[in-house]
């Protein structure tokens, strides 16, 4: 609105008024002329009339230009003919207010075409609702997956896998859940994550569903692969020798046999250290087999709450021991406050005790430092009683080259070593429903492992 041309318009009708007054006060009290008294008074009705209705045709554009808006229409054009001149400047201000909502109506829609089209498009499920269960947005993979064309609320979904329903409404913001799940007679392998967001004043919850069926499968088959390197460089290591070893004695049994000669001395030692090696060898072989029995037969954990105090004091008892005569230093951190663990204590304590005992191998003498460090709840983790045990030595640092096969089963550089530990820690967080993973700093050459938990399971 041209608010100065507005005034001036104004202004103009009171200085008419203004002057009709003073005529009329003129010819009442000094010149008594009823005829002029007369026009003079219809003079001023009419400014005032006209006034009147100058304002409140004005208004009433107003109020209908702030009413379109409100009701987002903004496909009215503002016309002054047959207004006057005075309106020209007010109804090309409505009329480039109007074209400027256009344009960001059109923006706003070619985005929302785009987004939309990007999240059709993904080969993940994505749905969002609001507080009372209506689904705003279900994309095409969720549609596929669920074998529905229309998702009107989430109630279509419980219809279709109650487990599914109710899994969307317990989820909490941020976590990502493993589901498996049955639709349609199919099962499926999915991952389910949450996050909430506000739009105009509404909140809605984002879901996005994401079927890892096949990821689970090929990282299945990568882990198959691997352990079956491991198990046939093992078994080979223990095989070739012992085929070859027993081929050379049968070779001597088989001569003298056929030359009907008792066997020398020298071939009798021999055939006794080859069976003796055999047996080592074998006895290696079967202790490998036993090994991997027992990493195929981690019981599920019995998860209860344990005093944290005294549960780490008895761990360290159990260890300190063992560093009495390599003078290795041994230090551990707990929570001032008393807190407490849930969590399966014996199978914990043989993850921790396998910890220890490989930093132990890693430090030297008189020089080794070993620190249990446990940390209370971040606030993030408040919530859920989270906590973290962290494991660290200087014993130089884990090697690049080796770093990424430590978890896998019977992977060792030591020539003792059965592979088995470290595979079956990552076992027994992983059944605690934990994560673990490590850190090299290659400038302090230390190693730290790190156990993060959650205080229930």
């Amino acid at each position: 609105m041209n608010s100065k041309h507005f005034q001036i318009q104004i202004i103009i009708r009171l200085l008419l008024i203004t002057v009709g007054l003073a005529f009329l006060l003129f010819y009442i009290f000094e010149d008594l002329n009823y005829i002029r008294l007369f026009f003079i008074v219809i003079f001023i009705l009419s400014v005032l009339i006209e006034l009147f209705y100058y304002i409140n045709r004005t208004n009433k554009d107003t109020k209908n230009f702030l009413e379109a808006i409100l009701h987002n229409d903004f496909t009215l054009k503002y016309s002054a003919d047959k207004k006057g001149k005075s309106f020209k400047k007010l109804y090309d201000s409505f009329n480039q207010v109007n074209q400027k909502f256009i344009e960001a109506s059109q923006r706003e829609a070619n985005e929302y075409q785009y987004l939309s089209v990007l999240v059709q498009q993904l080969e993940i499920g994505v749905l969002s609702y609001d507080d009372k269960e209506r689904i705003h947005l279900a994309n095409k993979a969720l549609k596929q997956l669920l074998g529905k064309d229309e998702l009107i609320t989430l109630n279509s979904i419980k219809t279709i896998s109650s487990t599914l329903y109710d899994s969307i409404l317990q989820l909490k913001i941020g976590q990502n859940e493993l589901l498996k799940v049955t639709i349609n007679g199919k099962e499926f392998q999915l991952s389910i994550k949450a996050s909430i967001f506000k739009l105009r004043g509404t909140k809605y919850t984002l879901v996005s569903i994401h079927d890892i069926h096949t990821e689970l499968d090929n990282n299945e088959m990568l882990a198959w692969q691997k352990l079956i390197r491991v198990l046939t460089h093992e078994i080979m290591n223990s095989v070739a020798p012992i085929t070859s070893l027993s081929a050379t004695l049968n070779h001597f049994v088989n001569q003298s046999r056929i030359s009907g000669q008792d066997l020398t001395e020298a071939q009798l030692q021999s055939l006794h250290e080859g069976l003796d090696a055999i047996q080592h060898r074998s006895g290696g072989l079967m202790a490998f087999t036993e090994a991997y029995r027992s990493l195929t037969r981690v019981p599920l954990p019995q998860i209860k709450p344990v005093e944290g105090q005294l549960y780490f004091q008895r761990i360290a008892s159990l260890f300190k021991p063992t560093l009495a005569q390599s003078n290795i230093q041994f230090h551990m951190e707990l929570p001032k406050e008393t807190f407490t663990l849930h969590i399966d204590p014996d199978l914990m304590e043989q993850a921790l005790i396998n910890l220890l005992k490989n930093a132990k191998e890693a430090v030297e003498a008189n020089t080794g430092t070993i620190r249990l460090v446990v940390k209370q709840p971040t606030l993030i983790e408040e919530k859920s009683g989270g906590f973290q045990i962290s494991i660290m030595d200087n014993g130089g640092g884990i090697p690049q080259e080796i770093q990424e096969n430590i978890f896998i089963p019977f992977y060792t550089t030591k020539s003792n070593g059965s592979g088995v530990g470290l595979s079956l820690v990552k076992q027994i967080v992983q059944a605690h429903k934990g994560e673990i993973n490590f850190s090299v700093d290659g400038s302090k050459r230390t190693t730290e492992f790190r156990i993060k938990l959650a205080g229930s399971v």
